[in-house]
């Protein structure tokens, strides 16, 4: 369950933020340091996501943040500090977007002393329900394999509002452009998003990682079936950047869209991450459980 789906902890954040309003809380046997700890490692992880990254990125790394810092808070209580809980949340975040299982990453805090070791120690697939926001043209798909990742066009290529070739052209693609891939149909078609929304598929073959690094030149020559790396290339777009008129021009204005939000049963993938974090000459251990979400964000499980 997501750590913004716990509605006392968001109630309990407010009441520290404004003790005044809360009097008829002090007898609250929740109300201790250790949960008051976690509330706050949650806001300060929050604090710190909110400043990162933009459009579902940014919502990626504000989740992450709450799930980190409330769980070193709830663990270690008033140990760490909020900039100490900020910065390993953001390490966190890092550790289950590449970190390889068994792989030790190791955190010092700039300024306290504190250090922590992070291992994740198991990856698994999972079928899960996930909420997917998509724009009304685009139609739902009943099941799909997650991606989260950044794909590009190998050419230019039609993005449909349905998962196969009859269905309504709703955007293009140009050779280059950059996109984030939500996830994958069983008919190998992709979830082309826009700042966390989906705005229709394009056919796989078409697109590629795009941590397959390729220069715009050998991208447009690929797609003109040369060799010649002189020939020019197209400027290369990401479509979550696009401003208003560009987005207008490629079909994909979300502002002039309707928005809907649905749960679909999703394969996604799910950690299991191991802490060591020593602080003021103690020692805590912790381990955590986290699932991808739709929009790329980690939730407890």
């Amino acid at each position: 369950m997501s750590l913004f789906k716990k509605t006392g902890h968001l109630a309990l954040g407010a009441c520290i933020a404004s003790a005044a309003g809360c009097a008829n809380m002090s007898q609250n046997e929740w109300l201790n340091q250790e949960n008051i700890g976690a509330v706050a490692g949650a806001a300060a992880g929050i604090l710190i996501g909110s400043q990162v990254g933009s459009g579902s990125g940014r919502t990626a790394a504000m989740l992450v943040g709450a799930l980190a810092g409330g769980m070193l808070g709830k663990t270690i209580g008033a140990k760490l500090d909020d900039r100490d809980r900020q910065a390993l949340a953001a390490q966190t975040q890092q550790v289950l977007e590449s970190g390889k299982d068994g792989q030790v990453t190791n955190w010092t805090s700039t300024h306290s002393g504190a250090t922590a070791q992070i291992t994740p120690v198991s990856t698994k697939t999972e079928s899960r329900q996930v909420a997917v926001k998509r724009t009304a043209q685009v139609q739902a798909v009943p099941n799909m394999k997650l991606l989260n990742s950044s794909y590009r066009a190998i050419k230019s290529a039609n993005v449909r509002s349905a998962p196969n070739q009859s269905a309504e052209k709703v955007g293009g693609l140009a050779a280059g452009s950059t996109f984030t891939a939500i996830g994958r149909t069983d008919n190998d078609w992709i979830m082309v998003g826009r700042r966390g929304v989906s705005v229709g598929y394009v056919y796989a073959p078409l697109v590629e990682l795009a941590s397959e690094r390729k220069t715009p030149a050998a991208v447009v020559a690929a797609a003109n079936k040369t060799a010649n790396p002189a020939a020019p290339a197209a400027e290369a777009t990401d479509l979550d950047a696009l401003d208003v008129v560009a987005a207008k021009e490629q079909g994909f204005d979300l502002d002039s869209m309707n928005v809907v939000e649905e749960t679909v049963a999703a394969q996604t993938t799910c950690r299991t991450v191991n802490y060591n974090v020593t602080t003021k000459g103690s020692s805590e251990q912790q381990a955590i459980q986290a699932c991808q979400a739709a929009d790329g964000a980690w939730e407890l499980i």
